[in-house]
């Protein structure tokens, strides 16, 4: 039914995606030839595309148990790092794509994007400018697609998943894709520095196709302005968006509780029942009016 699909960045609340996913891809035949994803949303659509959600959700509960805090701050003059999620993201990664690449390869198209910051800027300052575009766009502009960050010169890259040829060079695609200190490192792709690609656009629509066709957009928190379900006619495309019902349980860097990552898990599933529901009325709408 819809050719290609979006994840939107969000972090933990990225786990709604995956209840959604799961509720919806078998009733209405989910199996998009193209899918674009930034920062958590990539790490999802991964998992989905491999088939390990399921191995994911249990390392992430017992990672995020085991895990006391989301900043050590009695490491700040010590080597160990004040902040835990880097580490806990990467080697979940390490873990759950292992043996993962091949079933990766048959899958839908996975690009991941990534923003590089301009020329001229320097870590710190790119950092600090781009995260201020960011929230102006997306808080007092309340923006769906930002632009500011484009207009400064930031750029929003796709790099395919499949080109990965290890678990550890796919790992470091979506860490680039997510690369927002001080939770992360600064990093570099391919000898360029990178941001957290949301920054340019969470909502990663610039690498889809331009082909004819229907679009399943999945975000990642609530956007008040607008309705749990929409959808726009962009060219020839239909893109339908879909956002939790709820602002998501878990916030985009608590990696210390399993119960509300559980919760915004299930209730991406109760969003993607509802939406099965209406989709059917729909149908039945529109094959009454043709009859």
């Amino acid at each position: 039914m819809f050719d290609q699909v979006v994840f939107a960045g969000g972090g933990g609340r990225c786990t709604w995606q995956i209840g959604f996913w799961e509720s919806v891809a078998g009733e209405v035949g989910l199996a998009p030839r193209a899918v674009t994803a930034v920062s958590a949303g990539g790490l999802m659509a991964s998992l989905i595309l491999m088939g390990r959600t399921e191995e994911a959700r249990e390392h992430f509960r017992s990672a995020f148990t085991a895990n006391n805090k989301n900043a050590y701050w009695s490491n700040l003059f010590k080597k160990e790092s004040v902040f835990p999620q880097y580490g806990i993201y990467r080697n979940a990664m390490w873990e759950l794509f292992r043996g993962g690449l091949d079933s990766l390869s048959t899958a839908a198209e996975l690009r991941i994007a990534v923003t590089h910051p301009p020329r001229f800027l320097s870590g710190g300052l790119a950092l600090g400018i781009g995260a201020l575009a960011y929230y102006t766009d997306k808080h007092l502009l309340r923006s769906l697609h930002p632009k500011v960050a484009l207009r400064l010169g930031y750029q929003q890259n796709f790099y395919r998943a499949q080109d990965c040829v290890s678990v550890e060079e796919l790992a470091e695609l979506i860490l680039c894709s997510s690369c927002t200190p001080p939770f992360t490192p600064r990093l570099r792709l391919r000898g360029a520095a990178v941001l957290d690609g949301g920054v340019v656009d969470n909502i990663p629509v610039a690498g889809l196709d331009k082909a004819p066709g229907r679009v399943l957009i999945l975000l990642s928190r609530r956007y008040p302005r607008y309705p749990d379900r929409f959808t726009r006619r962009q060219g020839e495309q239909l893109w339908t968006y879909v956002q939790p019902s709820l602002p998501p349980f878990i916030s985009v860097w608590d990696y210390t509780n399993p119960e509300l990552a559980q919760k915004t898990y299930e209730l991406g599933c109760t969003d993607g029942r509802e939406f099965l529901h209406k989709h059917v009325l729909e149908w039945e709408i529109f094959n009454e009016q043709f009859q």
